[in-house]
């Protein structure tokens, strides 16, 4: 039986910070489109880039989240609630992906030893809010409220899962004492000094 080794969570996690925030400037300029009708050339534009980055997001972030389950799994065995797989897919499960993963992700901070809730239910309560204003565009015309209302919340989720993601990644390579990398993304080797041992 093969042992579980640490899944680095550091290039997923900058990849998917970087996702996180263009994925809501697009959804914030798709929202506003609703109060100021574009041209047809620039609303296709917005569009074009806002599904973008949705799906590279979907991609990254069930990439860290898989990581990150596995290395809180290794720093504080049977902590979680959920197996590996649902940290992966459960953004895919309709209604569960409303409350569960907030489970996975308090569970993840936990086994990787950070308190407080305070943030993820910041970011959790923010996506119901965004739910509900998206379940008003699907139902018809949606009102000025709730499109300000999504304009207002989606920068607060992004802000809030941004320092979830770096809080989360900076304890996981501590606490699993990862090495370091170098600017280009690999490990860093450090050399050993040559020794003048004497010629046999």
């Amino acid at each position: 039986m093969t042992s579980v080794q640490p899944a680095d969570p550091r290039e997923p996690a900058t990849n998917l910070r970087a996702l996180t925030a263009l994925m809501t400037a697009g959804l914030v300029l798709t929202n506003t489109a609703f109060l100021y009708t574009p041209s047809r050339t620039v609303l296709g534009l917005i569009v074009l880039v806002t599904l973008g980055s949705l799906v590279a997001y979907w991609i990254v972030r069930s990439v860290w989240f898989r990581r990150c389950w596995t290395n809180a799994e290794l720093i504080a065995p049977g902590h979680q609630r959920l197996g590996r797989g649902w940290a992966a897919g459960i953004w895919f499960v309709p209604v569960a992906n409303l409350w569960l993963p907030r489970r996975i992700l308090l569970d993840i901070r936990r086994a990787s030893g950070l308190a407080g809730e305070r943030l993820v239910n910041l970011w959790w309560g923010a996506g119901v809010v965004m739910f509900l204003c998206g379940t008003t565009a699907v139902l018809g015309d949606p009102p000025r409220a709730a499109v300000l209302a999504a304009c207002a919340v989606l920068p607060l989720r992004a802000v809030a899962f941004i320092r979830i993601i770096g809080q989360v990644t900076t304890r996981q390579v501590e606490a699993l004492g990862l090495p370091p990398l170098s600017k280009l993304g690999t490990p860093v080797v450090e050399r050993a000094e040559p020794t003048n041992s004497p010629a046999l």
